[in-house]
C-alpha cells in the first residue's frame, strides 16, 4: 500500500486542504483508493495551528472485489476498495506529481508538508499529536523511512505524519472510534460569495439518525462555513450511508464535487483523564472537581470560576461568550457543587468545552422577616441577631432558611454546535 499524508496548505484567509486532497485524488486516478480518505484533527491548543487544525491521509493500492462510492469530482464517481493486493509504486514520481499541486495551490503563508510511507506510522505518534506537542526529536526517526516534501518551513510534516498514524480503531476505552464527514465543494466561480443553503434543508437533514453539528438550538446553521474557502458545507454523522443517501437534500446551491471522509471528529480524543488539577498549557483535561468560588462575570459576558480537585488543588475555569447558554448553567452553580470539567488549558486556565453536573449542594432561600404581634414587619439588627419590631420593640428568633429545589438538573451541558470544537463529542452522541 501507499500512504500519503498532507497538512498545512491553507491559511486563515482561505484555501482548504481537503479541496487539495480531491485534486490529488484526481491526479492519481491511475491508482485505486483502498480506504476512505481520513480527515484527522490534531491538538486544538497549539499556537501555530491551521484554521481547523486538520490533516489528511490517503491510502492507495490495487483494489480487488467490491467497491464503494466515496466521492464525485465534476460528475466522475470515485470509489474505494476494501480489499486489495500488493502493488509496487514509484514513490519518487508520485511525490513529484503531488508536490506540483501543493506548490501551485497552497497559500503563501502556509507551511505545507507531504509524507509518503509504505505503512501506517506508529499509533503513538497520533496520540502525541492530538493531546500534546510533537517535537522534531520525536518525528525525525519516524520519517527516516518515509519520503517527504515541505515548503516555507515544512511545519505541515508534523500533521501529515500524525494523520498517517491514526487508524481510527483505537480509542483508549472510549465508545466512539471515528465519525464521518461528507464535504461538498463549490464551483470555483462562487468562491468568496455568499453560500445559498436554506435553513429548511439544514433542519431537514439534521433530524436524520446519527447526524450531528448541523445547526444550533436556535436554528443558526453550523454546517456552513463563513470563510471564502471552497467548502459549501460539512455534513457530519456516525453512519456514512445516511450521509451519502441524503446530502443532495441540502440546497438550493449544489456541490460540484463531494467527498466522504473518515474522521476523528466528535471522539473526545484530545482529552486526558485526570484525578488532579496538575494542568499544563496546551493540553486538554477531563476531571471531576468542586466549585470553590462565586462565579465572576467580566466585560464581554465571559464567566470565570475557581474549582478544586479532591486533594484541594485549585485552578481557574472559563466559559467565554461564544458558549452562549452554557454560561447560564455556570451562573447557577454554587460553592460545593460537584461537576466534571472537559476543557483546554491556556494561561493556566481551563477553557470549558462541556461540563457535567454530578451533584448539587442543598439550596435555600431567605424567609420573609417575621411579622410582629402588633402587625408590623420586624427588621434584622445585624448578622446572627434576633429580629426586632421598630414599633413595639419586641424581638423574634431568626427563622430558618427555606429549602428549595435547585434550578438545575444533573447531567451534561455544552455550547451550541457553532461554538464547539471539532474533536469534542456532542452530548447527543454520549447517550
Amino acid at each position: 500500500m501507499l500512504h500519503i499524508g498532507i497538512d498545512d496548505t491553507d491559511s486563515l484567509d482561505g484555501g482548504c486542504t481537503t479541496w487539495l486532497i480531491t485534486e490529488i485524488i484526481a491526479e492519481l486516478s491511475d491508482f485505486d483508493l483502498v480506504a476512505p480518505p481520513r480527515l484527522v484533527r490534531l491538538n486544538p491548543n497549539v499556537p501555530w495551528k491551521t484554521r481547523g487544525n486538520g490533516s489528511l491521509a490517503l491510502v492507495f493500492g490495487e483494489g480487488i472485489g467490491s467497491k464503494q462510492l466515496i466521492g464525485e469530482i465534476e460528475n466522475k464517481k470515485i470509489y474505494f476498495y476494501s480489499n486489495f493486493k500488493e502493488k509496487s509504486f514509484d514513490k519518487k514520481n508520485i511525490l513529484e506529481r503531488i508536490s506540483k499541486i501543493v506548490i501551485k495551490q497552497s497559500k503563501k503563508d502556509s507551511q505545507p508538508g507531504i509524507v509518503i510511507s509504505d505503512t501506517f506510522l506508529p499509533e503513538g505518534l497520533y496520540w502525541q499529536g492530538v493531546r500534546g506537542i510533537v517535537s522534531e526529536e520525536d518525528l525525525d526517526p519516524i520519517l527516516s523511512n518515509c519520503l517527504t516534501f515541505g515548503l516555507r518551513g515544512s511545519r505541515g510534516l508534523f500533521g501529515a505524519a500524525c494523520a498517517l498514524a491514526w487508524s481510527g480503531y483505537h480509542s483508549h476505552g472510549r465508545d466512539l472510534n471515528f465519525t464521518w464527514e461528507l464535504i461538498g465543494y463549490r464551483d470555483k466561480n462562487l468562491w468568496g460569495t455568499l453560500r445559498n443553503i436554506s435553513l429548511e434543508t439544514v433542519s431537514q437533514v439534521s433530524k436524520l439518525e446519527g447526524v450531528f453539528s448541523c445547526n444550533d438550538p436556535d436554528g443558526k446553521v453550523a454546517m456552513v462555513p463563513n470563510s471564502p474557502c471552497p467548502v459549501l458545507w460539512g455534513f457530519r454523522g456516525t453512519d456514512e450511508q445516511i450521509l451519502v443517501a441524503n446530502f443532495q437534500k441540502l440546497g438550493p446551491e449544489k456541490p460540484v464535487r463531494w467527498f466522504l471522509y473518515q474522521t476523528n471528529q466528535a471522539t473526545d480524543d484530545h482529552f486526558c483523564f485526570s484525578d488532579t488539577l496538575d494542568i499544563v498549557d496546551g493540553t486538554s483535561i477531563w476531571i471531576d472537581v468542586k466549585i470553590s468560588s462565586k462565579i465572576e462575570t467580566i466585560k464581554g459576558g465571559h464567566r470565570f470560576v475557581q474549582v478544586e480537585d479532591f486533594e484541594g488543588n485549585e485552578a481557574r475555569c472559563a466559559v467565554f461568550e461564544p458558549s452562549k447558554n452554557l454560561r447560564n448553567i455556570v451562573d447557577k452553580l454554587e460553592i460545593g457543587d460537584e461537576i466534571t470539567v472537559c476543557g483546554s488549558v491556556n494561561e493556566n486556565t481551563i477553557n470549558i468545552e462541556k461540563l457535567r453536573i454530578i451533584s448539587l449542594i442543598p439550596r435555600y432561600s431567605k424567609p420573609p422577616n417575621p411579622l410582629c404581634s402588633c402587625g408590623k414587619r420586624t427588621h434584622s439588627s445585624g448578622k446572627n441577631t434576633k429580629y426586632r419590631c421598630n414599633s413595639c420593640g419586641k424581638k423574634y428568633e431568626r427563622p430558618s432558611p427555606i429549602p428549595e429545589l435547585p434550578n438545575l438538573e444533573l447531567g451534561w451541558f455544552e455550547p451550541p454546535a457553532s461554538s464547539r470544537r471539532h474533536l469534542t463529542k456532542p452530548i447527543e452522541l454520549m447517550r
